[in-house]
């Protein structure tokens, strides 16, 4: 595989956005669907339309094989490769529950490093 795949990255990006430790809680099981999401979603925005609630259902199936305290990661994870906005769009979209709260990331509009 090569290095230039998005699941290759995600970990240092996360880690920039949410703190070095947030990678913690992940169970090994949670990290591969971490990963998976990830290339889900960078699917998901190189696909035509007609294949878009598919690949949610993919990305759905997905993110629920993770603990619940650690979904967050995925959903932050859409920002790496969409906009900031889409993370919620994609959530709704994929038919995932939503958050109570979210983490703002550092990087985002508002977040600590603007």
């Amino acid at each position: 595989m090569s290095n230039k795949l998005p699941c290759n990255k995600v970990s240092a990006w996360l880690k920039a956005n949410l703190g070095s430790k947030c990678l913690a809680p992940l169970t090994g099981t949670d990290a591969r669907c971490l990963f998976a999401a990830v290339q889900i979603i960078d699917l998901y925005n190189q696909c035509d339309q007609r294949h878009e609630g598919n690949i949610l259902v993919a990305f759905y199936h997905v993110v629920n094989q993770m603990q619940r305290s650690t979904q967050e990661l995925a959903y932050h994870s859409i920002a790496m490769l969409m906009e900031w906005h889409s993370r919620a769009e994609i959530w709704h979209a994929a038919g995932l529950t939503p958050f109570e709260s979210v983490r703002v990331c550092a990087y985002e509009p508002g977040g600590s490093a603007r």
